[in-house]
């Protein structure tokens, strides 16, 4: 299993330095890229890749279809954050556009789950209670969804362990658990969203470095 993926996010700019943030503390290695003949560059390449429509331009989006395209063509994992689908069609449109492209696991929360319908894909499903499937995992805290970009952030580790080898099933799983263990663990020491934000890093690196 490779213990450093590199990993292209494409993501949005509330949550590119968190995201980034959280791959270090797991072990993975982060390219935020947005130039489109560098995103589709470096997805021939990369472990596994991220795709998040949070604050998406249409200069992103021709990066995202570009570097779809190359990664599909080279075998590389993708993950799809279909962030906020449900409020504007622009968005909602392109989602279906890159759901055409069969990433390998879509990571969202129940209202953009409902918004994509059935797609064929593995599809983590994140909240209080996370669902994959009919399996329901437990566990964390509110501050979890309290906290901007956590849920960005959720789906670049699903990324990171596409890129480690783990399956789609398995990358979901092992994400679902280890966000809520770290956000129980931060929340153990800050109970505040600013200090727990901070301290959900560390607990990311501190449960991936045990």
């Amino acid at each position: 299993m490779k213990q450093n993926p590199l990993v292209l996010c494409l993501t949005n700019s509330v949550a590119a330095n968190f995201t980034a943030n959280c791959l270090l503390a797991i072990g993975a290695r982060p390219a935020m890229i947005e130039e489109p003949c560098e995103a589709e560059e470096l997805a021939r390449v990369a472990d596994a890749m991220l795709v998040n429509l949070g604050t998406v331009t249409a200069r992103q989006a021709e990066s995202m279809r570009r570097a779809i395209a190359a990664a599909n063509a080279h075998g590389v994992p993708w993950t799809l954050d279909p962030v906020g689908v449900q409020f504007l069609p622009y968005r909602a449109d392109l989602a279906r556009e890159f759901i055409a492209q069969k990433p390998s696991l879509i990571s969202c929360n129940e209202a953009e789950a409902s918004a994509v319908g059935e797609t064929g894909c593995v599809t983590l499903v994140t909240g209080e209670v996370d669902r994959i499937g009919d399996r329901e995992i437990r566990g964390g805290v509110p501050l979890l969804q309290s906290v901007t970009a956590t849920g960005c952030a959720q789906g670049g580790l699903c990324a990171a362990y596409l890129g480690r080898g783990l399956s789609p099933e398995e990358a979901a799983q092992k994400v679902s658990v280890l966000m809520k263990a770290a956000g129980e663990r931060a929340f153990a020491k800050a109970c505040s969203p600013g200090s727990f934000k901070v301290a959900l890093v560390d607990a990311l690196w501190e449960l991936s470095h045990d």
